[in-house]
């Protein structure tokens, strides 16, 4: 599951669900791109137990947009998360140094991989 933004809000929302063991969402992992917890008061209870699922949180240093501090905040949320920091503001990285982290993630998921 992939999201960016007001989409990976949603996405977290998702995992928690999944991580809850909710059939709709096959979800197997996530990659969360400038992503933020909801403060909608009836969004609350997605956050209150750690969401265990694999999850990379990308965070733009300069996202002037969605502060790098909110999208921290969302990976500590989950359990285990990777987390990978870019200079960058409000955009998906692509630079030989991001397209790494993201091979080195997904391959976790790959046949062969154990998951």
């Amino acid at each position: 599951l992939l999201g960016f933004s007001q989409g990976a809000a949603l996405a977290a929302m998702v995992c928690a669900l999944r991580a809850r063991g909710d059939p709709r969402f096959p979800v197997a992992f996530a990659v969360l791109v400038a992503g933020f917890a909801s403060r909608a008061p009836a969004h609350g209870h997605f956050y209150r137990e750690p969401i265990a699922l694999p999850s990379l949180h990308v965070v733009g240093d300069t996202d002037g947009v969605i502060a790098a501090a909110l999208s921290r905040e969302l990976a500590r949320c989950f359990v285990e998360p990777a987390v990978l920091t870019h200079p960058g503001g409000h955009f998906i990285p692509a630079a030989a140094a991001q397209k790494k982290a993201y091979l080195e993630f997904l391959e976790r998921f790959s046949p062969g991989q154990g998951q």
